[in-house]
């Protein structure tokens, strides 16, 4: 129940070898019964910043939804909540009607006057698919 504006810090400050120590070595990685020590697997090569931005839309949900509930009570982001699993519902919108687009959850979530990369460059391909056969692979 934090107000946190940024996501909290995800990687590790330090490497343990406790667990795959040696028994006569404290301290040592016994390599002939754990085998080889990765430090790669223990600690992430990337950029601290990089794990912050993944959990980016997470916090400011979060802190949308504890805003909201100090603002106007518990039932608020119960609310919004129910509206965000309505609205996100796998609702079929055929291709040639302009394809899978939320705008519903785009107000909900107060993206609605933003205009982001994913808006223009969705992943979608522009391939000419007739309407009875997405029906058709929809319906499989």
């Amino acid at each position: 129940m934090s107000l946190r504006i940024t996501p909290g810090k995800a990687q590790p400050s330090s490497i343990s070898v406790a667990q795959t120590a040696s028994i006569s070595v404290a301290g040592v990685h016994d390599t002939l019964r754990h085998g080889n020590k990765s430090f790669a697997a223990d600690v992430n090569s990337r950029h601290p910043l990089e794990a912050r931005l993944q959990n980016w839309e997470a916090t400011q949900e979060e802190l949308r939804m504890e805003t909201l509930k100090r603002l106007y009570g518990v039932a608020e982001p119960v609310r919004r909540q129910m509206e965000l699993k309505l609205c996100g519902a796998d609702d079929f919108r055929p291709t040639a009607l302009g394809g899978p687009d939320n705008l519903h959850l785009d107000i909900l979530r107060g993206k609605d006057t933003t205009l982001d990369v994913e808006d223009v460059f969705d992943g979608r391909d522009m391939a000419n698919i007739d309407f009875h056969t997405e029906l058709e692979a929809r319906m499989r």
